[in-house]
């Protein structure tokens, strides 16, 4: 555990813990670098030890942060210190969606949608970056004071899916909402997200969850073998609507459920605009057979038993658990609620054979069927060029280069080429004129790209000499520092172009993304674009007029603004009484950003008076003659800030020169200063004027140049 005061990553410091989990400890931290607060989550030591689980929790968390959108906790960072591994994260002032549950529900229909909304659309972000939460419950949903939802725990379940650990039972909360086929350790997809999120709208709408059982094993069975029980039981005032909606979201079946969030959140919408809509259920087109009491006998007695449902079931953090045998179950029937009347009569030994017969066909024959089913299913998934996997790729632009540079290029992200040949005026012969689909067209993996090849005969309107077009792969740049993108990129013969984007997630002056991504083979000289990180969106506030108040009025005047006082310096004065602000580093009524500090000099009273020695008394010989006193120094205090527009780091080199009005110069400031140090005081002295130049780093030219009169 983290103590108060602890520096992780010499940048984030701890201040308290605020919650702990089955895998983590949560605490609240400072960056000190962007001056903020964040949550810190730190990996517990029986998960930190295993180091295959540190490496996919790593990977499961870096992909998450590439999550940006108003109802995800953002991810700031991941990173290890001392053994200990952790994760960044906005920090949420708030309480969770489980104690607000418990606090103040159950909720009205409207209630429940809006808040199943934010969750909703939650998901549908991360499911368009292909990841899937795998372990959503209100407890891992934050509520921020502004009823804003925030979904956090993004990449962490489907880590702990990953490995095979056994946890102690305080990881496994989430079986009360995981889907059947989490339960039977089975494939998991976005519908797996949805049935969660199913499971938290029942709860929000009743207050209770529909399977409870004494153990966990219970109630995964529960969910995996009994039909969810409707709101409505528990909440007779709940929307038809939204009960459709919750129960379609939870149908045990994959298929029956939405298929994906823009699904139900266009059922979510219908419904709170019509109170009365109702849901569209996914309904399947079997036939329905009914069989008569021999052919039931045949089946059951030729049936194999059925496998248990589930041996092992996985629990979403690595718990096992053998299912126990089933109780011998007396068979009922399916005509025991009918009127059967029983004959008994003799029937021949042809008519045995012909039933027998009948059966055999009919059995054979469902099997006959089954299996073509099967054999064309297979036969559309070997051949169909779209099944190995469905990721969207980006067609590269093969136009004015040669059929194998093109071939090399398409295959480079897995494209199939075509070539046929026309007669042209636009191009030489051998040279790509036209493609379809186009340049940075989307399409599925293997996809064709058809090219059109100038033909024999055909003539370029401008005549240039065919060289061979060199190629590089793009290097995966997301997530380096803008020199180390730009330095890569032009070892590589690339062009850069910045495209600044405001963003929380990204640390200022890091890329957020790239285009054309990784991996890709390109031109060598090409401009690759660069998405970069300008950090949050800074909030202005005017700065207000100190001078001539007390410390504790200026205070309260700079808070009221957002703004923080600092005293830099204390100095004798004859115009401002004791305690009164003489001057400030930041002139009144300008705009500078929320948090700026102000440094403020403040007066002493007036300076003692020595005692005055009085001189000889004149004698005749005394010369009389007049003689003109030399200008009466002063001493003032002047506050020396850093720059606007300089690059941000952590030290400067400053040099600080001051002329007097004589034409004399010295330093007032000769060395190397932190951020922190800023701004600063010095004292100078002289008479008249005098001209204060700051350099910072250049020292060509200064920063800016200060003009000192001395009253």
């Amino acid at each position: 555990m983290l103590m108060p005061g602890v520096l992780l990553g010499e940048r984030y410091e701890v201040i308290e813990k605020i919650g702990a989990g089955g895998m983590s400890i949560v605490y609240k931290a400072r960056d000190n670098r962007l001056q903020r607060y964040v949550a810190i989550k730190e990996l517990r030591e029986e998960f930190a030890k295993d180091e295959e689980f540190v490496a996919k929790f790593r990977k499961e968390a870096l992909a998450a942060a590439s999550l940006s959108h108003p109802n995800i906790v953002g991810i700031y960072d991941v990173g290890s210190d001392r053994d200990t591994h952790y994760i960044v994260m906005e920090y949420i002032e708030g309480k969770t969606l489980k104690e607000l549950i418990s606090e103040e529900g159950p909720f009205n229909s409207k209630q429940v949608l809006e808040l199943g909304k934010q969750i909703v659309s939650a998901l549908k972000h991360a499911h368009s970056k292909r990841i899937i939460h795998r372990d959503i419950k209100p407890q891992n949903i934050l509520i921020t004071n502004d009823h804003v939802l925030k979904v956090t725990d993004f990449g962490i379940a489907k880590a702990v899916d990953s490995s095979t650990i056994v946890a102690s039972s305080n990881a496994i909360g989430s079986v009360h909402y995981f889907s059947p086929e989490q339960a039977k350790g089975k494939y998991v997809n976005v519908t797996s997200d949805l049935y969660s999120c199913g499971i938290v709208l029942f709860e929000l709408a009743t207050k209770r969850l529909p399977f409870e059982a004494d153990t966990h094993i219970s109630i995964a069975l529960k969910h995996i073998n009994e039909d969810m029980p409707k709101p409505s039981l528990f909440n007779p005032s709940i929307l038809p609507g939204l009960e459709g909606i919750i129960l379609k979201a939870t149908d045990k079946r994959q298929d029956a459920r939405y298929q994906n969030a823009d699904e139900m959140l266009a059922d979510m919408d219908h419904v709170l605009i019509d109170p009365e809509y109702h849901v569209k259920l996914n309904t399947f087109s079997d036939e329905t057979i009914l069989l008569s009491p021999e052919e039931t006998a045949f089946i059951r007695n030729n049936a194999r038993d059925e496998e248990p449902i589930c041996e092992s079931i996985n629990m979403g953090a690595g718990l096992e658990a053998k299912a126990e045998p089933k109780a011998p179950v007396e068979e009922k029937s399916i005509y025991e609620d009918k009127a059967v009347v029983k004959q008994t009569f003799k029937e021949d030994e042809q008519e045995e054979v012909s039933n027998l017969y009948k059966i055999l066909v009919s059995v054979g024959g469902v099997l006959a069927t089954l299996s073509v089913l099967v054999v064309i299913i297979l036969a559309i998934t070997l051949w169909n060029p779209f099944s190995s996997g469905g990721k969207l790729v980006s067609v590269p632009n093969v136009k004015g280069r040669t059929v194998d540079v093109a071939t090399k290029t398409l295959k480079s992200v897995n494209l199939k080429i075509e070539v046929k040949e026309e007669v042209t005026n636009e191009a030489e012969p051998g040279i790509i004129f036209e493609q379809t689909p186009g340049e940075n067209t989307r399409v599925k993996k293997h996809s064709i790209v058809i090219v059109t090849v100038a033909a024999e005969g055909s003539t370029a309107a401008n005549q240039k000499e065919m060289t061979e077009v060199k190629t590089v792969r793009m290097p995966d740049v997301e997530g380096l520092s803008r020199e180390a993108a730009q330095s890569t990129l032009r070892d590589m013969n690339l062009k850069v172009r910045f495209e600044p984007e405001e963003s929380s997630r990204v640390e200022k002056d890091y890329i957020i993304r790239q285009d054309p991504s990784a991996d890709i083979e390109i031109e060598e000289g090409s401009t690759v674009v660069l998405t970069i990180s300008i950090g949050t969106s800074v909030k202005m506030a005017r700065v207000p007029n100190l001078v001539q108040l007390t410390l504790e009025k200026a205070q309260k005047a700079a808070q009221g603004s957002g703004l923080n006082v600092t005293v830099a310096l204390e100095e004798y004065s004859d115009k401002f009484d004791e305690g009164l602000i003489i001057n400030q580093s930041i002139e009144a009524y300008s705009e500078v950003s929320e948090g700026t500090t102000i440094s403020v000099v403040v007066s002493k009273g007036k300076e003692p008076v020595l005692e005055e020695i009085q001189p000889p008394a004149e004698t005749e010989e005394t010369n009389t003659t007049p003689i003109e006193e030399p200008a009466q120094d002063v001493t003032q205090s002047v506050i020396i800030n850093l720059p606007n527009g300089v690059e941000e780091k952590e030290s400067y080199r400053v040099l600080a020169k001051f002329t007097t009005q004589d034409g004399n110069s010295s330093y007032v400031i000769d060395r190397e200063m932190g951020v922190g140090e800023f701004p600063t005081a010095v004292s100078l002295t002289s008479h008249g004027t005098g001209k204060l130049e700051v350099y910072v780093d250049d020292m060509t030219k200064p920063a800016y140049t200060d003009n000192i009169y001395f009253n």
